[in-house]
């Protein structure tokens, strides 16, 4: 098949960018032809009044439309994979796909189709009001969702925007959830039907994942790990609050700062480690014990937490959005109440004293990243829908 990807690329890397590379790889690798059409947001700082301007590209990009109108009769694409469209791209775009008798299949990086800034979190806790309340994506206005009224303002204007024009609703073949979670709480806000959505998580690839260094093996796993963004929504608060409740145990943290996020005081027995590489998280992983998902928020599909189960480490997750599917409900990793420092530090100490609990629990979760979270599988639930 010849198969065409979307996506508007952020102001900075992330998850998503590396999703798409690995789906071309993949889908090049078994001999697909695929064409990329990638717009960045770097782009609106080069346009006049950019900020402002991009407010109506969100909602209608005349190049967007265009340049997908002549790939689709140059190229003629059987598939379109779509990522992200906002704020340059526009959904715009989708209606001339599907007039172009390309199958459209949009993967579900995050809750933007039923929540405007795609988290379902504002003000430091979980929000749904744009789900069935009133006025629907306006409360991102009202509540200042982004961070200032100018931003909520675009925020919810294109969530209204694409509803309203069904822009998803009607040119959308089927939806790629990461989770029955996502499926079953998108389906249920949107209104478009559960069979619509299919559910084909995040996968890595083994041959580019480092082997740990003999110094790392041979050092045994004598610390708890966390990996990621340090911030309010990622529960990394929460993380030295479990620390200071185990003294005994250290603590490891990789990542940074989010901008404009004032790191809380860190415990004694804690020690930040800053942003690591791949092969530094070969070792990271490899010396743990355990590894910790501390968010508060609805992760959708984190790479992070499989990483961490692909080096056979106890991965500790909150009972919260899809988190407690991956590690097959607590049989391939342990799961806690979400938001408890007391909870996770009890699973935590479990896991200390009984060390053959946490090495079963590690090699039941690297088995099932194995089976489960391989381009194999990935692969074959990426083809299932293009027909």
């Amino acid at each position: 098949m010849k198969i065409l990807i979307v996506h508007n690329r952020y102001s900075r890397a992330g998850g998503e960018e590396n999703v798409v590379a690995f789906q071309r790889q993949l889908l090049e690798r078994h001999g697909h032809s695929v064409v990329v059409y990638k717009r960045s947001y770097d782009e609106i700082r080069e346009w006049q009044f950019g900020r402002l301007a991009s407010l109506f590209s969100a909602l209608y990009n005349p190049r967007s439309v265009r340049e997908i109108r002549e790939l689709v009769a140059s190229e003629r694409p059987n598939i379109a994979l779509i990522h992200n469209l906002f704020p340059v791209i526009s959904p715009a775009i989708l209606p001339v796909l599907k007039k172009g008798g390309v199958r459209v299949l949009m993967i579900l990086h995050n809750y933007r189709l039923a929540c405007p800034t795609g988290l379902f979190y504002t003000r430091g806790e979980i929000c749904e009001r744009c789900g069935f309340k009133s006025g629907r994506e306006w409360n991102c206005l009202a509540h200042q969702c982004e961070g200032s009224w100018a931003g909520s303002f675009g925020y919810a204007l294109r969530g209204w925007w694409s509803r309203t024009q069904s822009y998803f609703s009607r040119n959308v073949d089927r939806f790629l959830a990461l989770s029955d979670f996502q499926r079953d709480k998108l389906s249920r806000y949107t209104g478009i039907p559960a069979e619509r959505f299919a559910v084909v998580p995040n996968s890595i690839e083994p041959a580019s994942m480092p082997a740990p260094s003999p110094a790392a093996v041979a050092g045994g796993r004598h610390y708890v790990a966390y990996a990621g963004r340090l911030s309010r929504e990622k529960g990394i608060d929460l993380l030295f609050e479990a620390a200071r409740r185990l003294p005994g145990l250290e603590f490891r943290v990789a990542g940074m700062a989010a901008q404009g996020y004032a790191l809380p005081p860190v415990p004694e027995n804690v020690q930040l480690v800053g942003q690591l590489d791949k092969a530094q998280l070969a070792d990271f992983y490899t010396g743990a014990q355990a590894a910790v998902v501390t968010s508060r928020w609805y992760e959708g599909f984190p790479l992070s937490v499989i990483e961490a189960m692909y080096y056979g480490t106890p991965v500790l997750v909150p009972e919260l959005a899809g988190l407690p599917e991956i590690v097959d409900h607590g049989k391939c990793g342990a799961i806690y109440a979400p938001g408890s420092a007391d909870r996770l530090a009890e699973q935590l100490a479990r896991l200390a004293a009984d060390p053959q609990l946490a090495s079963d629990i590690g090699s039941r979760g690297r088995q099932r990243v194995i089976d489960r979270y391989n381009p194999d599988v990935y692969y074959r639930l990426l083809i299932e829908n293009t027909h």
